[in-house]
């Protein structure tokens, strides 16, 4: 017996923890068959010598294999890391934070970092939740929790 790839989802597979749609919402002899709008859409840019990964949708255990392909795509392309935008994400299970903290072990790996830039309400629950939040914070606002300042310099007179 050979373990399988737990990334790639079964065939057919639906996540139970992620919101039906309307089954009501159908073809009807007045009304056409609506356009399924897709679960998952991705998007990066160049910020400097970081990329900058935006993920809008649903991020479960069906849509985090592409999740983690395009965030590894952007950690390969940057020369400090990688800020991922996640202000748009309406759905977010362990399997994003599991993208995520895999991206981040490799980040570190070769000297890299991983931030989260502004997480929508559900991303912030799972992170807060599972106390992941301090990992995904840019270094300067943990260097300054380390060591005891408040994460906002003091001001000179």
């Amino acid at each position: 017996m050979h373990a399988r790839d737990v990334s790639t989802p079964e065939p057919g597979h639906r996540s139970p923890y992620r919101p039906a749609h309307d089954a009501a919402v159908g073809p009807t002899p007045s009304r056409p068959a609506p356009t399924p709008l897709p679960s998952l859409i991705t998007d990066s840019y160049q910020e400097g010598p970081r990329k900058v990964v935006v993920i809008r949708g649903e991020v479960d255990y069906e849509t985090a294999p592409a999740v983690s392909a395009a965030l590894r795509t952007a950690l390969r392309a940057s020369a400090e890391g990688v800020d991922v935008d996640l202000r748009a994400v309406r759905f977010w299970d362990c399997s994003g934070l599991n993208a995520l903290l895999r991206l981040r072990r490799e980040a570190l790996a070769h000297g890299k970092t991983v931030t989260v830039r502004s997480p929508s309400g559900v991303v912030r629950r799972v992170l807060s939740l599972t106390g992941t939040a301090p990992l995904f914070r840019p270094p300067h606002t943990r260097r300054w929790a380390v060591e005891g300042r408040s994460v906002t310099p003091p001001s000179r007179p």
